[in-house]
């Protein structure tokens, strides 16, 4: 479960969620539709007005609804395949409730059709039927074949939806009323829609069985969407770990950067309840016809239809699948999957089933509700060109890369598109290139944005340059007392290749000036910070910091992070200038080069003092010269790029880093020499139904005789902000090593447990938990003493030892902790099990976290 890109979901969501919706003098049509045996919801059943060329389907629930100013209106006619047609008299001009109950149709079927009273596997037939497919699905699946390859051509579109008038004469339409001249009915719910963004693409697939590898090479892309406002490489990337490619054979389906047990998975049974409703042909093959439904629908779970082929493959022809009301979700109000299998090839050594249709809907929103604003997405995915076991070239698979781009992909033109996309584009996908062409010329629009992305990332534009973060600009410590700082940077229209950016700091109770300048110039073809980066760095810096604090995805000096928990007087002056090259690969790889000169001088309370013949002695300043390597590979690695840092989206794939630094004696003023090593590997894991995992192993030693400032000072965090990879009940500067190891893991159940509790369940919280272990020590050599005047470990203004090293035991923390409370807090209750006689430490903290994720 990822975070989400904040300007482009977030703003969205946001601003037209609160629009006033609310029709006037309309007939409206809300009701449920339930098989009246069972009485279990009838998705997808087919809801028409009569008297009007209006009508809709219901959703994964039963549920329909319909608003329309026709006229002429007396009735609505409800039809679902197996079940009696039922039409019921409405009330024009009013408000309609109705639940309608559904009479099994006697039609005759060639199978034997079972209801089962009192639900339970043991001797059920539809469920005797699942493990038959789930037995048979290793050979019906088309990764069982030895080579197939196909053409793939796919489009994906967020439009606003349920647009009504009374939308376009609203505050924050009117000045812009032409973009609704492209508002066209959906398909899922039949309400107006105002087509946002566009991407289309095709491709060449690839695959052969062994060794088990498929490539994808992209021939075009195209992308209608404000490209001065949103980034397109991590638009890009959002969608694609939002639509993955989902692929029911599979024990677990990826959507939405999470993970639903597939109902073939060998555990759906104990996941699902499954009933056979009847049996169709489908292309000649008897099929049966089964509904299936999550038993608890708090689980990441689908509900819905498909047919089993009732031969001897037993394979899925055909599902369409949906999401309980009640799933523990965020911001998914509906989600619709439709596919359909069927055989290719002629001949039987080339004969397969393959996908011949793919369809996803999904409706995104704050709130639920059928007079609602949201954002609803789709993508259509159409497949043709199938050969299948025709050998191919080992060439095709000797790429790293999962996908390849042509060179000139993303600039394919219209003639190109005519004569290649599999599906027509429709009228307001034909008209979005010109509406968001007038919308980004448009100042008031641009000033709306503008002042959204202010709110949401911190920086406002001014011309070329972005000023904030706004959320650095005030903040406060016991050392600086009152800290204030301004800053920007430039932006493209200053520069798509060159970036300066800066800030200057003042503290008012140390009266000193702080400042940051760096000059990056990029490379690549990408723009400067784009990925794969290719650019050299040359900064400076002068600043204070907290030894040991290392926080993820925020600025040290945020204001929400001023407030701390036990001591922090004692802190480090750091003047740094540095000159580096960082180079990324797609491939996953990547590398960097430094050369840092570094000044340090103690701050607050901190004294760099040191024994010599008995007397105290006192440094006023350190200085060393490092160069440094970082080596790091992260295959099939994919983020957005936010304003001030990246965000990751979570994959299967491991992280491994290597970073080494050498101190350099003599080398512009250095006083050291040494050797700094470390390495970290990272992986997350996956496992439906029980949630996901992140699991972190690291170790480092430090080769040489140095003072402790350039020491291991472990990861600590005074604040009351949870940290993930930091040790939350930690105080600064108390563990310093020369070589250690540390695991950490986090889980989130994702719900599984509170899920059952029926008090619980509608509240939706997940829970998470987190064990970390921390092993390590410091040398004889390291170690402050008569003989080698290095600087002595911190201590307490009274003389207590705040300084220690972990030679008697590791140092070991946990939480546990409850998520998603009100779909964005997290709260973790923390738990220190050793070093707890150490002074001014707390065994049992609460820590928060705040994030958005669905």
């Amino acid at each position: 479960m990822q975070p989400l890109p904040g300007l482009l979901l977030a703003t969205l969501i946001t601003v037209f969620a609160t629009l006033d919706v609310s029709g006037q003098n309309a007939t409206s049509i809300r009701g449920q539709v339930l098989d009246a045996a069972t009485k279990d919801p009838l998705p997808y059943t087919s809801v028409q007005l009569e008297g009007a060329a209006l009508g809709t389907r219901t959703d994964i629930e039963g549920n329909f609804y319909i608003e329309t100013t026709a006229k002429g209106l007396t009735a609505i006619k409800i039809t679902c395949v197996g079940y009696t047609t039922q039409t019921l008299p409405i009330r024009e001009g009013q408000a309609n409730k109705l639940t309608v109950w559904m009479q099994e149709a006697n039609i005759g079927l060639q199978e034997i059709t079972v209801r089962v009273e009192r639900y339970r596997n043991k001797g059920n037939p539809a469920v005797e039927l699942i493990r038959k497919a789930i037995e048979n699905k290793d050979k019906n699946r088309q990764e069982s074949l030895d080579y197939y390859q196909y053409e793939k051509y796919e489009k994906v579109g967020f439009a606003l939806n349920n647009v009504t008038e009374k939308t376009k004469n609203s505050l924050l339409f009117r000045r812009f009323k032409f973009i609704f001249e492209n508002a066209d009915t959906n398909r899922v719910n039949d309400k107006i829609s105002l087509l946002l963004f566009l991407r289309e693409s095709l491709s060449d697939v690839y695959f052969r069985g062994s060794p088990a590898t498929k490539r994808e090479y992209v021939r075009g892309e195209r992308n209608v969407i404000f490209k001065d406002i949103f980034d397109l490489q991590g638009i890009s990337y959002f969608v694609n770990s939002m639509y993955m490619d989902v692929n029911f054979y599979n024990n677990a389906v990826d959507l939405l950067t999470m993970q639903f047990v597939s109902p073939l998975s060998p555990v759906s049974p104990n996941i699902y309840r499954f009933y056979i409703q009847d049996t169709v042909p489908i292309d000649g093959t008897p099929c049966a016809h089964l509904y299936f439904a999550p038993r608890n629908k708090t689980d990441l779970a689908f509900m819905g239809h498909l047919w089993i082929a009732l031969d001897s493959t037993y394979a899925l022809r055909k599902i369409e699948a949906g999401i309980p009301k009640d799933i523990n979700l965020n911001w998914v109000n509906e989600l619709q999957i439709s596919q359909e299998y069927d055989w290719a090839g002629t001949a039987a050594a080339e004969r397969g089933l393959v996908l011949t249709k793919d369809e996803i809907f999904m409706d995104f929103g704050l709130f639920r509700g059928d007079s609602t604003r949201s954002l609803l997405g789709n993508k259509t995915t159409s497949y043709r060109k199938y050969t299948l076991n025709s050998p191919l070239p080992d060439s095709l698979f000797s790429t790293p890369l999962a996908t390849l781009r042509d060179a000139g992909a993303g600039v394919r033109d219209s003639v190109f598109w005519n004569q290649t996309r599999h599906i027509a584009l429709s009228r307001s996908e034909k008209g979005l290139e010109q509406t968001l062409d007038s919308l980004s010329r448009n100042r008031s629009f641009r000033r709306l944005v503008g002042g959204l992305k202010f709110v949401f990332e911190g920086y406002t534009s001014v011309g070329g340059i972005d000023i904030g973060p706004v959320n650095t600009f005030y903040s406060f410590n016991p050392v600086e007392g009152l800290r204030l700082r301004f800053g920007g940077r430039t932006n493209y229209r200053f520069s798509e290749r060159l970036m300066l950016e800066g800030y200057g700091a003042y503290g008012t109770r140390d009266e000193r000036w702080k400042g940051f300048g760096a000059i990056r110039y990029s490379f690549s073809e990408e723009k400067v910070r784009l990925f794969p980066i290719n650019q050299v760095r040359l900064w400076y810096q002068n600043d204070i910091e907290i030894p040991g604090q290392a926080l993820q995805f925020v600025n040290e000096d945020n204001i929400f992070l001023s407030f701390k928990r036990g001591i922090n007087n004692r802190m480090i002056y750091r003047i740094t200038t540095g000159l580096d090259y960082l180079r990324e690969y797609r491939t996953g790889f990547s590398y960097s080069l430094s050369v840092k000169n570094i000044r340090q001088n103690p701050g607050g309370a901190l004294l760099f003092d040191y024994s010599d013949r008995g007397e105290t002695r006192y440094k006023t300043d350190l200085t060393t010269t490092e160069l440094g390597l970082m080596l790091r590979y992260a295959p099939n690695e994919k983020f957005y790029d936010g304003a001030t840092y990246r965000n990751p989206v979570l994959t299967k794939y491991p992280i491994f880093e290597l970073a080494y630094e050498v101190g350099v004696n003599g080398l512009m003023q250095g006083e050291y020499t040494y050797h700094n090593l470390r390495l970290k590997a990272r992986k997350a894991f996956f496992l439906a139904p029980i949630g996901w995992g992140i699991g972190v192993l690291e170790a480092g030693r430090v080769f040489g005789q140095v003072p402790y400032p350039l020491l291991m000072i472990h990861r600590a965090n005074q604040t009351y902000a949870y940290q993930l990879e930091s040790y939350n009940l930690m105080n600064f500067l108390e563990f310093i090593s020369d070589k250690y190891v540390a695991v950490n893991y986090f889980h989130n159940f994702g719900g599984v447990f509170f899920g059952r509790v029926p008090l619980l369940k509608k509240l939706k919280w997940r829970e998470v938990f987190t064990v970390k272990a921390l092993w390590g020590g410091v040398g004889s050599g390291n170690r402050p003493g008569e003989d080698n005047a290095l600087l002595a470990f911190p201590t307490l203004d009274d003389g207590t030892p705040m300084s220690y090293t972990l030679e008697r035991q590791p140092y070991l923390e946990g939480s546990v902790g409850v998520a998603n409370i009100f779909r964005v807090l997290r709260i973790d209750v923390v738990r220190r099990f050793t070093y707890t006689d150490h002074p001014n430490v707390s065994k049992i903290g609460v820590r928060i976290r705040v994030k958005m994720e669905f």
